[in-house]
């Protein structure tokens, strides 16, 4: 009997190390990775609709340097970025190139500039970006990949 409690013992010390293990996998924050690239997908839960040759909208934040930049349909854009952490941020400082460009551009431009200035929040995961004012979602973004 006492053998059999050793090995149940054993069994419950051996799966919860897994299950801690498990965890801590399953609940690892995702973090930015300077070089990566986010593709605007939707603004305000609506789906983006680009014109022919326009530039799709994207950003990169790169969290150690505290910069943001990207292409907004039509010009470039930069500015600072600063996690205040629990998922709130900063963006400021906000810049960008004055390219000419045909007017229906300029719509998506002039919208997704709008709603990233008002930005103060993030969800980030493997896969999807999502840009918030509170708890209400602004943009969101689907990893950008080759």
């Amino acid at each position: 009997m006492k053998q059999l409690f050793t090995i149940i013992l054993m069994a419950i010390v051996t799966l919860s190390g897994c299950k801690s293990h498990k965890e801590t996998v399953v609940n690892a924050k995702a973090e930015f990775v300077p070089d990566q690239v986010w593709t605007l997908t939707e603004m305000r839960g609506k789906e983006v609709a680009y014109c022919e040759g326009q530039h799709h909208v994207t950003i990169q934040i790169n969290n150690e340097a505290g910069t943001f930049s990207g292409h907004n349909g039509c010009n470039r854009y930069f500015g600072n970025f600063k996690d205040l952490g629990n998922g709130s941020m900063q963006l400021s400082q906000f810049n960008a190139t004055k390219m000419a460009c045909p007017e229906p551009f300029h719509k998506v431009e002039g919208t997704y500039m709008q709603l990233l200035q008002r930005c103060n929040r993030y969800e980030l995961g493997e896969y999807y970006l999502t840009l918030l004012q509170d708890d209400k979602t602004l943009l969101t973004f689907e990893k950008k990949t080759d």
